[in-house]
């Protein structure tokens, strides 16, 4: 509620101004009672309070005085002045030094002292409202943090400061949820607008955030079965906790992202790091079998699912994978709007499937033909789906049904390389991927591309590219 302070050196009068209004029930709150302007001034810089009703004429510090005092400290509490019939000339100096208004004690009853704290509502709801402009940048950044792009969330310049010390002393409910690509509306996602002071939205990568400011100690959702979606916090407590609430808030979004009747317990899977995953897929995008990529990303969306991925991870995951295939087929970034517009788990899976099976199309279309020799092209086919297994010439031979002999000859005429000379810039360039877009050790690395042990391997990456495989890791590190 908003803050009144009473100053009055007059005991009767002060009781009756305190009981003249149920405070409370016009959303004020009787925080502090003054009986001269020196304990005034002091209540005014502990309590900061939104209003103070005081008289003009007191012993010692005045009320024009005490006006004056606490512009000077910087405060911006609304000032009604009681006077006398008298003492019109206080009023008028009252008003020049900024006081909202002056009343008459005489005539005092509930209805014209409504009538002025009703207008100093407005204004001070106004002031909220701008204020609350001010916290966008750190809704960003925290959400830039959220989703893996932002450092930090700190409160670093006086406008914000200021801000978050507007709100300090109010309640915050946030109501997140799955809007897919159009922002939700406040009445959509069981929120009474009337119930709060402000509602701030954030709209996001398929989701809605709203932050319902309010004085009441609970809110009544419009709407109980969802409630679970409301996160109670305490506002500007601090940064990391409102961090904290923001991310809980996104979490419980869960059970809409899975489905309520797959929602999963929260275990880990920890059979098979998802890292390894990810490399899978990879390599059988990169030997272009549609079935396997396909089976592959499923079991990264299972991993996902058994291990309870927020909504905001599975996009992360997804995004990062459809860039590396994306790049691998040599195709420009696309706009990634449909998989932060997703609204559940399953239709973001179908989504990727469906960009990958794209993606192999373009790849091999792309690719259709290495040479203008029909054997040597299945044999550079053979190399790129099989590069893992220990090959020999012999066998490139075996699979075109001619001469080892022959095969070296037309080979290197078509190329400019002998088949193993080939093969080993083929697993170099897989080498090269792995280490750019993996977590793998250099030694898992030369035994997923065909090397027989990680010193040969390291011995050739570095005849060939110049530099070591940690070295060259190091540079190309995303």
């Amino acid at each position: 509620m908003w803050t009144i302070l009473l100053v009055e050196d007059e005991v009767f009068v002060r009781e009756t101004i305190r009981e003249i209004l149920d405070w409370e029930r016009h959303g004020f709150c009787v925080v502090g009672e003054a009986g001269n302007g020196s304990e005034a001034l002091a209540a005014i810089l502990d309590l900061k309070p939104d209003v103070v009703i005081a008289d003009i004429v007191m012993p010692g510090m005045d009320g024009i005085e005490l006006l004056k005092e606490t512009r000077k400290a910087g405060i911006r509490s609304r000032f009604i002045m009681l006077t006398a019939m008298s003492h019109f000339d206080y009023a008028r100096d009252a008003l020049q030094y900024g006081a909202f208004n002056y009343l008459l004690k005489l005539s005092l009853h509930d209805d014209i002292l409504l009538e002025s704290l009703a207008r100093i509502k407005e204004e001070l709801l106004a002031e909220l409202k701008g204020a609350g402009e001010a916290l966008y940048p750190l809704y960003h950044r925290i959400w830039a943090v959220i989703w893996g792009t932002g450092a930090s969330a700190h409160a670093d310049s006086a406008e914000l400061a200021s801000s978050m010390e507007k709100f300090r002393s109010l309640r915050l409910d946030i109501v997140a949820a799955l809007s897919g690509a159009v922002p939700a509306h406040a009445d959509q996602s069981c929120i009474r607008p009337e119930q709060y002071l402000l509602v701030q939205s954030f709209h996001d990568a398929g989701q809605t955030t709203f932050f319902c400011w309010s004085f009441q100690k609970k809110i009544e959702s419009a709407c109980p079965v969802q409630s679970e979606r409301i996160v109670e916090s305490t506002a500007g407590s601090s940064l990391a906790s409102l961090s904290h609430d923001w991310l809980q808030a996104l979490n419980q979004l869960n059970g809409d992202w899975y489905g309520p009747e797959s929602y999963p317990a929260g275990e880990k899977d920890e059979s098979t790091p998802i890292e390894e995953l990810e490399v899978e897929l990879i390599r059988c995008f990169e030997e272009r079998n549609e079935s396997k990529s396909a089976e592959a990303a499923t079991q990264i969306w299972e991993y996902m699912k058994a291990s309870s991925f927020s909504h905001v991870e599975v996009k992360k995951r997804a995004t990062h994978l459809l860039h590396i295939l994306t790049m691998l087929a040599g195709r420009k970034s696309e706009d990634w709007t449909e998989i932060y517009s997703a609204v559940s788990h399953e239709s973001l899976h179908a989504h990727v499937l469906q960009a990958i099976r794209e993606l192999i199309r373009q790849k091999q279309e792309a690719h259709v033909s290495y040479t203008d020799h029909p054997e040597v092209n299945r044999v550079i086919q053979y190399m790129l789906e099989h590069y893992k297994e220990n090959i020999k010439v012999t066998d490139l031979a075996r699979q075109v049904a001619i001469n080892v002999d022959y095969l070296s000859t037309v080979f290197g005429k078509k190329t400019g390389l002998t088949p193993i000379a080939y093969l080993r810039n083929i697993r170099i360039e897989q080498a090269k991927r792995l280490l750019i877009h993996s977590k793998l050790s250099v030694e898992e690395i030369a035994s997923q591309t065909g090397f027989a042990d990680d010193a040969y391997f390291i011995k050739v990456f570095k005849r060939l590219v110049g530099q070591t495989p940690s070295s060259f890791r190091r540079e190309n590190n995303m």
